[in-house]
């Protein structure tokens, strides 16, 4: 696999821990397991849903021939399940912040800074001459989330725009960062992207569920 950490081709030997989480009815176990990558010597965590033979009221020892799904919970990937719903462009960037956080919070500041600032430009269509001025427009826009607007809003805090000019009208440079900025940058485009994208799609997916539904009945459709 590709190592999300040094992002080298590597062979993982991988240890895993008893299956937790029991599905008695389904045989179904949830386990972690973890390995260090044999280039970059960084540890890499896991989790995946195993199938667990569940004979004579105990689970039997068994070796993971059937697993359900499984994905890394360390380092941070891209979990998103509708990532075809956002622009490439932007998925670009935001993986690309994610795979550079751990080597280089600094680099993925600048990545996701300079991603916020495009999406505020193009998706909301607020240019103004700084960064900061921008989110200010944007917390005030109206039908917007106050978990969102508050996130965003966060971001001129916890990196202290107003002390960084770099970080305010020149986005994507790269400089020093505040503790925890670097994963709050992704934190808050991730809650952009499922605001901005994902959800809209969704909704546009279960209103034309509907409408068939209501079709077939001779019932009028949702406009």
């Amino acid at each position: 696999m590709i190592c999300p950490h040094c992002s080298t081709a590597v062979k993982f030997n991988w240890n895993f821990t008893q299956p937790q989480l029991f599905d008695q009815e389904n045989e179904k176990g949830t386990e972690i397991f973890y390995g260090e990558c044999p280039n970059c010597i960084k540890l890499v965590i896991g989790m995946q849903e195993v199938r667990v033979p569940y004979r004579n009221g105990t689970f039997e020892d068994f070796i993971n021939e059937t697993i359900y799904w499984s994905k890394i919970i360390y380092p941070k990937t891209n979990h998103f399940q509708n990532s075809n719903d956002i622009p490439k462009l932007y998925l670009e960037d935001y993986e690309e912040s994610i795979k550079v956080l751990s080597p280089s919070p600094k680099s993925s500041a600048a990545l996701t800074r300079r991603l916020l600032q495009n999406i505020l430009r193009e998706e909301f269509q607020i240019s103004k001459n700084s960064l900061a001025e921008e989110i200010e427009v944007f917390i005030n826009k109206p039908g917007i989330p106050s978990h969102i607007t508050d996130a965003v809003d966060a971001v001129r805090n916890i990196g202290n725009i107003a002390a960084h000019p770099s970080k305010d009208k020149t986005t994507g440079v790269i400089v020093p960062v505040e503790n925890g900025e670097a994963e709050w940058l992704i934190e808050v485009i991730e809650q952009l992207f499922d605001f901005v994208f994902i959800q809209p799609k969704k909704l546009e997916k279960r209103k034309q569920e509907l409408n068939l539904k209501l079709n077939k009945i001779g019932k009028p459709q949702m406009k």
